[in-house]
């Protein structure tokens, strides 16, 4: 159970000045948090009812544009769903704003009294007093709210963020098999990991936009003021700045659309390859691969590196363009030939000073971050305009008399085909009745199953069904959890209907043997599990559900014989200053943003070489959203790292410079920085503690919404059978949930400190302006006028140097998450001094002598002193019940976990030659198809090795060069992601051809046509050889 938020029943200071946090800073002060030390998420911030509220705008939109025949906008539902938030913050920007500007005219006023000063005086005394109390109270006022605004402006942004990933899961869920073409998982987690992100940013600085340009102008006024005409000339400069970053913005703009569709392609292929890295160890493909994302993160980095420059010529004008316009202000003053006072002087200098910020850092960050915002919209609508699945066959209540009823259905998966998947189908079931459907390879058997799930829509004819479906697909699918609430399914747990279950699924053997039997932890693709376990476990979760239909698409084929027999039986028995200065600004950002691109691209190779090099054991462990989030998420922060690292050095140095010159020009203000300086090394070492643990807690707690979506994608279709979605949905949110606890924690700890940091340079401010009042006889004008606009310059400026040094530290975390990617164990060397002869093995002989297996140091031996022969050119069939490890014999071959004993191949130990000099000798095809996207001969033939004869000749061997040919663009047909194009026997036989193409020695073949029908799968067996 969660801590309450103690905000909801906070008071008015304490959410003034973010008191209600201090608890958790005591409790982050004396121990590490945990994930129960988070407080729960407010009502108003929670995933389903931010999503909910967000769709309900987003359906209205698409039904106006339907109406208007227009395309709908995701921007329109978005301001329609916000602007009141929106609107009252753009309020409170302006009064912080407006609080910035009058303090130089304050500042002004104090200065003309010192320079005329007269002790006799006392009106002026008492009139210069109210101004200072009017600077202190302004500096007050702006510190309080600058960080409520950036606050509430923050979390606005994080509930936008979490509606659109509540959005976007949610239309995963009801993507068509169609739209599952025109998109890819690796598209899907940028958008949840990189493109929602934006709106976190944009929202900061999208009021800037307006309040920029209206603060130049109420400065300008000011400055006219002052100067008169000859302020015109140092705004022309701001003028001219303010267009140049305008065409940055467009610039910008195009580059980040092109960025994104590189990144897509790269997580897309890393995700794919993540998936089906079994199949990548044991072909030897990790040198191509490597080489292949390295070259697509080129192309990438290429124009993030454009990207980063337009940033740097950003960052160059934020510290040079003030000094040009006073330095253009004042040329233009003395070239007129008029003369300005010392007061003027400095309330040039501030006004100047308080456009910094607002013009020239974040009016360009606006155009900046709008332009990526823009991408990201358009991106996130095209997804969720894609087709979704309808409700296509008719569900009616369950009857005596039918079951299922389909008339005349004829149905094509691709629309442009002009042979049909299904045509003219006709058939009836009764209650009791068990129909098999048989056919070879590719005839519409899974076909036939989809369209009474609804996922394959009828271009004539119906199909209903009365009563509840229940689905077990022919490749298993089970998700992260436990064994038992795989079974369950979300069902309430009846034992005795539960034991029928398990035993009706002959599952009670398995069961025993693992270490805590049903409650034992499933991974990310079903570790410890054999394919047949799994294939069981999916069968028992059917069988529970207890429903009127149950739609079997072969999912007995990874299960040994013996077992498949009593299942069947048993399954019907249960259920800068100068131009130089500038051009050095300039050069040193440009070059700064250079090398910190390159730095990344070279964390980005060492990163995926390390991955890449784990033994298979990491794999097992570590879910694939886990590795996507490591790979994807934290990399773009290293550049963000080092540019922040960079601009604190730089700022720091500045507050440096600035403490300095005031001590110097009056040495008493040594007597308040000293112990105020003090005071601010005690926050933030204070803050630290907690602020750490919170960022850890923030990225451990985003990893599952990444799994939960990636095991989603996989089982999407069992998902909509069993009528889940609802609960997967509620999974979804409340994974979200748990990431915006941490998040809000990471908002709001960082302003705690932000605005206590400010207060106490509002006391130095008020010390600073009042001690120089008191002490106006014995300083000069000089020195006042310095002192004050720079404690002006030190307000935002100080606290914003504490906070970003723990940002930084924070974002520290990041790096090292990546860094301990670029350092995980690695499996035995891919080559090895020692190399076999280039034509071994010549007979193909393995040999084992007192073989031990295990896949990991504490795990149980699967195999145990196994002695056998395999002679040359001979065929040998290993046959044993599901789980008996026969698979784990074909893992140790391989070497995916090193053996015990010795394992020898033509003489050859080995265990003594490179894991690849192995592996590139062994043909292989596995029970579960590994295809990419690509084209038909890139998944045949990946790394260009064959000829077109090859490789025709390796899909007539396999009875599909027939299948190919009538395709329309034949060998070049794309293939959609994971091969969702493909039927599931006809993936297996692309991967047989695959292996055969190798032309080895030896091949071994892991119930590579399982999926293949018998009188299609009897044939390729006889032509191994």
């Amino acid at each position: 159970m969660r801590k309450p938020n103690p905000l909801q029943d906070a008071n008015f200071c304490s959410r003034l000045f973010f008191c209600w946090l201090n608890p958790l800073f005591k409790i982050g002060y004396k121990r590490r948090l945990e994930e129960d030390d988070m407080y729960s998420v407010l009502l108003e911030d929670r995933s389903q009812h931010l999503g909910e509220e967000l769709q309900g705008y987003w359906d209205q939109e698409v039904l106006r544009a339907e109406k208007d025949a227009r395309e709908p906008s995701l921007m329109k539902a978005i301001l329609k769903c916000h602007w009141k938030s929106y609107l009252v913050l753009g309020i409170f920007i302006l009064l912080e704003e407006g609080t910035r500007v009058v303090q130089p005219i304050f500042l002004g006023k104090m200065i003309s009294y010192v320079e005329n000063y007269d002790p006799t005086d006392s009106a002026a005394l008492h009139e210069a007093y109210g101004y200072a109390a009017g600077l202190s109270a302004s500096v007050l006022v702006w510190a309080v709210l600058h960080h409520l605004y950036f606050y509430h402006i923050q979390r606005l942004g994080m509930r936008l963020r979490v509606a659109l990933c509540h959005m976007i899961y949610c239309k995963v869920l009801r993507l068509s098999s169609s739209a599952m073409g025109k998109t890819t998982t690796g598209q899907i987690v940028n958008l949840l990991s990189n493109d929602v992100n934006r709106f976190d940013q944009v929202m900061m600085f999208l009021h800037y936009l307006w309040v920029g340009p209206l603060q130049a102008i109420a400065v300008t006024a000011l400055l006219w003021m002052e100067t008169g005409i000859s302020c015109l000339a140092g705004m022309a400069v701001l003028i001219f700045l303010l267009l140049l970053q305008s065409c940055f913005g467009m610039w910008f703009s195009s580059l980040q659309s092109k960025t994104a569709a590189l990144t897509d392609d790269r997580i897309r292929t890393m995700s794919e390859f993540i998936s089906g890295i079994k199949s990548v160890k044991m072909n030897a493909w990790e040198k191509s691969l490597i080489d292949l994302i390295t070259r697509l993160r080129r192309k990438e980095i290429s124009k993030i590196l454009q990207s980063s420059y337009l940033r740097g010529m950003n960052l160059a004008s934020f510290f040079a363009v003030t000094k040009i316009m006073i330095f253009v202000t004042f040329i233009t003053n003395v070239a007129l030939k008029k003369v300005i006072t010392a007061s003027q002087v400095f309330v040039v200098v501030t006004l100047y000073e308080a456009l910094r910020f607002t013009s020239t850092l974040y009016f360009p960050m606006a155009i900046e971050k709008v332009s990526e915002a823009i991408i990201s919209i358009r991106r996130i609508k095209n997804f969720l305009l894609l087709d979704e699945i309808s409700q296509l066959t008719t569900q009616l209540p369950s009857d005596d008399k039918t079951i299922v009823h389909m008339k005349d259905f004829t149905a094509f998966w691709d629309k442009e085909s002009e042979t049909p998947t299904l045509q003219g189908l006709s058939f009836t079931v009764r209650p009791g009745e068990l129909l098999v459907v048989v056919g070879p390879v590719g005839a519409g058997k899974s076909s036939l199953l989809c369209a009474l799930l609804g996922e394959l829509p009828p271009s004539q004819g119906q199909a209903s069904v009365h009563g509840r479906i229940v689905y077990v697909s022919q490749q298993p699918w089970v998700f992260s959890g436990t064994v038992r609430s795989n079974i369950l399914f979300g069902k309430k747990y009846e034992e005795e209907r539960y034991e029928k279950v398990i035993k009706a699924c002959a599952l009670k053997e398995d069961l025993q043997l693992l270490k805590e039997n049903d409650l034992t932890e499933i991974g990310d693709r079903g570790t410890p599990l054999s394919e047949g376990q799994k294939a069981r476990v999916s069968l028992a979760r059917a069988v529970y559900q207890d429903a009127d239909i149950y739609l079997l698409d072969d999912p007995l084929s990874a299960v040994d014989v013996g077992v498949s027999g009593h299942l069947f039986k048993q399954y019907y028995v249960e259920k800068v200053l100068t131009v130089g200065i500038i051009l050095f600004g300039i050069t040193k950002s440009l070059l700064m943003f250079y090398v910190l691109v390159n730095s990344s691209q070279t964390l980005h190779n060492k990163m995926l070489e390390s991955i890449f090099r784990a033994p298979m054991l990491f794999f097992d462990r570590n879910p694939i959203g886990k590795c996507l989030n490591r790979y994807q998420k934290n990399l773009p922060h290293i550049i963000d790292m080092k540019a922040s690292v960079f601009l604190l050095f730089q700022t720091f140095l500045l507050v440096i410079g600035v403490v300095g010159v005031m001590v110097a020009a009056i040495p008493w203000i040594a007597i308040p920085v000293i112990p105020l300086g003090i005071l601010f090394f005690v926050l933030w070492r204070y803050f630290l503690e907690t602020s750490r643990d919170v960022k850890h807690l923030e990225c451990t707690t985003r990893s599952p919404v990444f799994s939960h979506l990636a095991s989603s994608l996989r089982g999407l279709w069992t998902i909509r059978a069993y009528k889940a979605e609802q609960k997967f949905q509620e999974l979804f949110d409340a994974y979200q949930d748990l990431h915006s606890e941490a998040w809000f924690l990471l908002l709001t700890t960082s302003r705690w400190l932000a605005v206590y940091l400010d207060v106490i340079c509002a006391i130095f401010v008020t010390l600073v302006a009042f001690g120089a009042l008191i002490l106006a006889e014995t300083l000069d004008l000089g020195q006042v006028g310095l002192v004050l606009s720079l404690s002006l310059v030190l307000t935002g400026m100080f606290q914003w140097c504490v906070r970003q040094s723990a940002e930084v530290e924070n974002m520290m975390m990041s790096v090292e998450r990546v860094i301990e990617y670029t350092d995980l164990e690695k499996e035995e060397p891919w080559e090895l001094e020692y190399r076999p002869p280039p034509f071994w093995p010549t007979n193909g002989r393995i040999s084992l002598f007192s073989v031990n297996f295990r896949y990991n140091s504490d795990s149980p031996l699967i195999l145990r002193n196994l002695e056998t022969s395999i002679y040359s050119r001979e065929k040998y069939g290993i046959v044993g019940r599901t789980g008996a490890g026969k698979s784990s014999l074909i893992a140790a071959l391989f070497r995916l976990s090193e053996p015990e004993g010795g394992i020898y191949i033509d003489g050859i130990l080995t265990a003594h030659i490179g894991l690849h000099d192995l592996r590139k000798k062994l043909s292989v095809a596995l029970q579960e198809p590994v295809l990419f996207t690509g084209t038909m001969r890139e998944n045949l033939d990946p790394f260009n090795e064959h000829t077109d004869n090859e490789l025709w000749n390796a899909l007539e061997e396999v009875q599909l060069k027939e299948s190919i040919e009538g395709l329309p663009a034949k060998m070049n047909t794309e293939l959609a992601e994971s091969g969702l194009n493909l039927s599931a026997g006809q993936k297996q036989l692309v991967c047989l051809a695959r292996a055969i193409l190798r032309k080895n020695q030896i091949l071994i073949l892991d119930k590579a046509t399982s999926y293949v029908d018998p009188r299609c799968g009897a044939e390729p067996q006889e032509i191994l050889h």
